[in-house]
Formats: C-alpha cells, structure tokens, sequence
C-alpha cells in the first residue's frame, strides 16, 4: 500500500468530522483563483487588490446564502475555534452585571476552556447531559437568567453525532435576554440551517469540515461584536490580519456547491450510514451508542468489545482512517469530557470508536470497512482466548 499523500487512492477516509478532504469543487476554484492573479492583498487599492477584495466579497455572499443570512453578519476567521473564542470573550464581557457563563460538557474545548479561563468574577455553570449525549436543557430553569451572560449550545457534537437542542437553548436565551452561541461545526453541509431566522446570537463553522482549505472559518453575529483582533481594518474592523485568501475562495466555491446539490449529498449520507450501521450490527460484541435517528447522517459512533486504539492501528494498516473521539497523547488516552458527561468510565471510553462519512466516502468503501472491522475483532478474540 502506498503512502498517503504520494498518489495513493487505496486510502478510505471515514474520518471527516476531523477533516473532510478538498472538495473537487474547491480544488477547480483554487486553480482557477491562482490562474488569475489571486496572490493580490484584499486591502491594496490596486487592480489586483481589487480583484482580491471581489473574490472575499464573492466568497461572502455565498457563505450568507448557504447559512441563510446576510453577508454583512458573516466576519471571516482561521477556523471555529477562533470564532468560539471570540464569541465567549465579547459576549462574557458585554454586561458586568451578567456573571454567569453556561455550557454543558459536550462543547468543543475552544468554547469550555475560555469560559472556564474568564477569571474569578465569572462562573460557568454546566448541564445536564442524557447517557446518549444529548444536553438536558431542563437545567436551566433553576438558573438565575438575570445573571448569565450567555448560553452555548453546539448544534451537534462532533465525537458522537448527537444532535442537540439548539433551537429550544435559543428560544430560551431569546425568552430571558440571553444571547446563545452556536457551534455549527458539524451541522453545515449535513443539516438545513436559516440562521436569520433563527434566534440564535451567534455562530461559527471550520471550512476544512466542509471540503474546503484549513485555516479558515467563519463567525456569524446577529450583532456587532467588540473586535477581537486589532490591527487592522480588515473585515469591517472586526477581525484585523490579512485574510486567508485561498481558503476563503475555496470555502465560498464548497458554500455554492452545497447550496445546489447539499440535499442530494445527505439523502446519499443517510443511505450509506444506513448500511453501515446494518453491517456494524452484525459484528458481536459492537455497541451503537447513538441512534440513528437522534445523530447526523454521517456518524456512527461505537463501543467496542476491545481497546480501540489497538484496532485503529490496524484499521490504520489497513489504509483506513478513523478515530476514538478522544485525545491520545504520548500513547495515554485521556477520556472526552464529552464521554465523561455521557457517564463512560475510563475503561469504556478507551474502547470508543467514532466513523464519520463525508462527501468522498462510496458504498464500497462502507463494506469494505464493514468487513476489515469484522476481520481485526476476530483476531483480537482470538488472541484473547489463546493468550488466557
């Protein structure tokens, strides 16, 4: 097999919750923006800044139309983390008398860590969550809503694909005049999404989730947030820094893309996670820990009867890339909040294994899998009565 990157098309990639690869829409855009001077600054005043400038703009509207909403609302960022960071500090500090931050342990780290980092003054409040990974937003009626600053609820989580009750967190925060921030991360390009008409406050998603460059995202704002980053008058004196051209070309031509063929995408996700999850119920001892009907189309997340690092590696050997859904570092795996909040134990939680399918993912692939999984836990129950 040869290595990824050097040509090799034997890899499958059921990995795109972590990243989804260049989308040939994106790739033919790219080309296209290079071909025609697309090394030009947005903020030069020249002909090609100008140019620069047109394609930002181009990028926006469709960004806007895709998220149902209006370009002026959308700022420009490096990815999502970038987007929840900036949200957590503007909204935290908008009213000094609202001390009160409020998230459940399923968030990505980039919106718990700086809520948790917002100084003494300031205390986080968690929710409840189901054992299938659902926040319960029955915890926020105990809540002195005077005193929060803001509520984020992410639309679907990116570890087991539960979907969340986002639009009920925003009726909540638009009842008691708390804005609501929504990591949309995982739900563009899976879900429909109008956000102008929904009551969130704000929002933000990672291009290189959709299919287009890394380094560039988005953050949406019902209202003008204080500047996050100075410097510069860049993206309407919001976000300072010269912008990251290519993936915002490419992240405008995915928005297109999907805004003409998203549904015939999902109604093909929804068959090919169907399959899967058929298949997966074969294999003994394999756990679906969500339901089908309460996750996105594309993910299917597992508990497996061994460690899953083990069968990644050889999921890995197999030229197959997965994940655990956890932070693995220097061979220790450290368990998710999210599975934590879900009530896994440290034992359970290293024998997670979490597929995603995405826009490159074909039903050969799908069996393929099906059966290379099925292969690699009978070895290891094999190995295991033979070592006892």
């Amino acid at each position: 097999m040869g290595w990824p990157g050097r040509g090799d098309r034997s890899l499958i990639h059921l990995d795109h919750n972590a990243t989804s690869p260049l989308r040939p829409c994106a790739r033919e855009r790219l080309e296209e923006w290079l071909a025609d001077s697309g090394w030009g600054n947005p903020s030069s005043i020249h002909a090609s800044g100008r140019a620069a400038q047109e394609h930002v703009e181009s990028a926006r509207d469709a960004v806007a139309r895709l998220l149902g909403t209006r370009p002026k609302r959308i700022t420009f960022t490096s990815g999502a983390t970038e987007a929840n960071n900036a949200c957590v500090h503007a909204w935290a500090r908008r009213d000094p008398s609202r001390t009160m931050l409020v998230a459940s342990r399923l968030e990505h780290p980039s919106v718990q860590e700086p809520m948790q980092r917002q100084g003494d003054a300031w205390q986080v409040g968690w929710l409840p969550v189901t054992e299938h990974g659902c926040v319960m937003l029955d915890g926020l009626f105990g809540l002195p809503a005077e005193r929060v600053a803001m509520l984020a609820c992410m639309a679907a989580n990116n570890e087991t694909g539960t979907i969340q009750p986002w639009r009920e967190a925003c009726a909540w925060g638009n009842a008691h005049g708390v804005p609501v921030h929504v990591d949309l991360t995982q739900w563009v390009g899976k879900m429909p999404v109008d956000l102008d008409a929904s009551l969130a406050a704000s929002a933000s998603l990672s291009g290189h989730k959709l299919g287009a460059l890394s380094g560039c995202g988005v953050l949406w704002s019902r209202e003008d947030l204080a500047p996050f980053l100075r410097g510069g008058p860049q993206e309407r004196d919001r976000r300072a820094g010269t912008e990251n051209l290519a993936g915002i070309v490419t992240l405008g031509a995915v928005a297109r893309w999907l805004a003409a063929n998203g549904r015939e995408e999902t109604l093909r996700m929804v068959a090919l996670s169907a399959r899967l999850r058929e298949i997966l119920a074969t294999l003994p001892g394999v756990e679906q820990t969500v339901p089908m009907a309460g996750a996105l189309d594309n993910t299917v997340h597992l508990r497996l009867p061994v460690d899953a690092e083990s069968v990644l590696i050889r999921l890995d050997m197999h030229g197959v890339c997965a994940s655990m859904g956890s932070a693995c570092s220097a061979g220790v795996v450290k368990p998710s909040s999210t599975l934590e909040a879900m009530g896994w134990t440290p034992g359970e939680s290293r024998r997670a294994l979490r597929i995603s399918l995405g826009w490159s993912t074909t039903e050969a692939q799908v069996d393929a899998v099906g059966g290379i999984l099925g292969q690699i836990l009978t070895n290891s129950a094999t190995r295991g009565k033979t070592s006892s």
